[in-house]
Formats: C-alpha cells, structure tokens, sequence
C-alpha cells in the first residue's frame, strides 16, 4: 500500500496517508507503534502527566501532553534534551475526501511563533517519511544513530561569559597541560574518562572549535561551540560530529554517543546554573567537570 509522500503545505510538515485517521492516531500515540517509527515513550500519553521520548543513542526530549482528542488533535509541549527553550508540538489529523488522512505539524516556538528552523523543518519532514514508511510496510523506520550531537540553553542575562577565559572552564569539562586545552572529559556512572583535544580555536565571547580524538576511531570527531544574544538571554549552542564515520562497531559508537550526549547536557546544565549565580564561576582555569 502506498501511504503517501511527505509534502509541505503552508510552511508547515504535512503528509497525506492513505491509512484511516484511527490507523494514524493509533501510530503517533500508541507507545508500541511510536517506538517502531520515532522514539521509545517512557509511558502512554496522558494529559498533564511527564512524559520522555528515547531515541537510543543519547538523544531525548521530555514532554508533557496539553491536548489529547483522538483521533484528531494531538498536542505536548517538550524540551530537547530537557534543557532547551520550550516548544509546543500541534498535531492535526483530517480525514481526506474519498479516504485517507492528513496529517499536519505544527513547531511553535517559546514565544508563539511557528518555527521557520530549516533543520527543525527537515527533521519534522524526516520524522514524517519515517512514519509513512511504517504505516506502508508495519517495518520499524527508526534511525539507530545521529551523526551529530547538538543542543543549546539559554542563559539568564547578566555578566557571565561563557565563552570567555576563566568562565569557560567552569562549566567545559576540559583540561589544561601547560597553558593549551589538552584533554575534553566524560564522567558518569560508567566512571571518568578522557580524550585527546586537537586544534583548539577560540574566539572570546564568539565561538570555539576543537577535535576530540576517540582512541580506534577512523577519524576525530569535531566540536563547535557559539554564543549569540536574543530577546530572552544568551544562547548557547554546540554541535559535535562525527559518530557515524567513526569505523567503530555500531554498539561502540553508539554507547560512547550516549555518554558524550549525557556530558554535554550536564555541561550546559552547568553554564546555566553559573549564569544563573551572583557569585558567578569559581576556580581557577585548567578544571574538569
């Protein structure tokens, strides 16, 4: 059966399936069906209550749903990695004229605004395709890993700089040999470990570029962080990449993925929280996390 091809309309994702709108509810719900195609649910969507959606391989959003009307409007508002700025997701199933269904998603920013993001808007179209392909062929469509690992937060306004000597170090896990960043560090519950920095470039207040070498990896992988202000704080973002060439077996890559993801949340949950301080950063340059 063909389910259709993903389409934007109005600037907005949308699909038109040749599924009911039942078969369609039940995919974009249903935790059994949703893991097949988009994310593993910590538990069944109910209005109000938290909830997580896993992808696997350190990537995450937390949500709570605002509205659940089957089989036609679902809505939840959620956070990436549980640290970034709020959005809310619309989705919006209508039965099409001699069958099928319609499905439309709508990203609404923090402020209201609906996202105009292209990575947000071909990540919605990605999502899309995958659940077209599992509604088609009732075969799991899930990516198993993300070449990249990014995110931001948004830091309260004030006098902290995070991409700035000594601030930097505050919430980076890195260490100094000497006076040149030498060593990027993850600790979690498997323990501490460390991994070789190579080209560290910073540019004060702007952004910082550097490669973290995986020992037995084909290749480093490469980190960018960048600071830029708006209307609410600073943001900060970072992008890390690399984790689908790095010749690796699949269940090492992805483990190491899931620890780095895990470090870099915790890090900017960190810059927060020092943003955050009157006292400001503590300690001298050359910490790790």
């Amino acid at each position: 059966m063909n389910s259709g091809v993903p389409r934007q309309s109005e600037s907005l994702p949308s699909v038109d399936l040749d599924a009911p709108p039942e078969a369609v509810w039940a995919a974009v719900t249903e935790p059994e069906q949703v893991a097949r195609w988009f994310g593993t649910l910590s538990a069944p969507l109910r209005t109000g209550l938290d909830n997580r959606l896993d992808f696997g391989d350190g990537d995450f959003f937390t949500l709570r749903p605002t509205r659940i009307e089957p089989p036609v409007s679902l809505s939840y508002e959620w956070r990436f990695l549980g640290i970034e700025d709020p959005a809310l997701v619309e989705w919006t199933l209508t039965p099409r004229a001699g069958g099928g269904t319609r499905v439309v998603v709508r990203h609404l920013e923090a402020d209201g605004s609906a996202t105009t993001r292209p990575e947000l808007l071909d990540g919605w179209r990605d999502f899309l395709s995958r659940l077209v392909r599992y509604l088609s062929s009732g075969s799991s469509s899930r990516y198993l890993l993300r070449d990249s690992i990014d995110g931001s937060v948004t830091l309260p306004a004030g006098s902290f700089r995070p991409l700035r000597e000594p601030e930097l170090f505050g919430w980076l896990p890195v260490a100094i040999d000497g006076f040149v960043p030498r060593w990027f560090f993850i600790i979690d519950d498997e323990g501490p470990r460390r991994f070789a920095i190579g080209d560290w470039r910073l540019t004060p207040d702007v952004g910082l570029s550097c490669r973290i070498e995986i020992p037995g990896a084909d290749r480093p992988t490469a980190c960018s962080v960048s600071a830029r202000g708006g209307a609410s704080g600073l943001r900060l973002d970072f992008v890390h990449e690399g984790w689908t060439r790095l010749g690796l077996p699949d269940r090492s890559s992805t483990l190491l993925r899931r620890r780095f993801a895990a470090t870099w949340i915790a890090s900017l949950r960190s810059a927060r929280d020092l943003a955050g301080s009157p006292a400001g950063p503590a300690g001298p340059p050359g910490g790790a996390a």
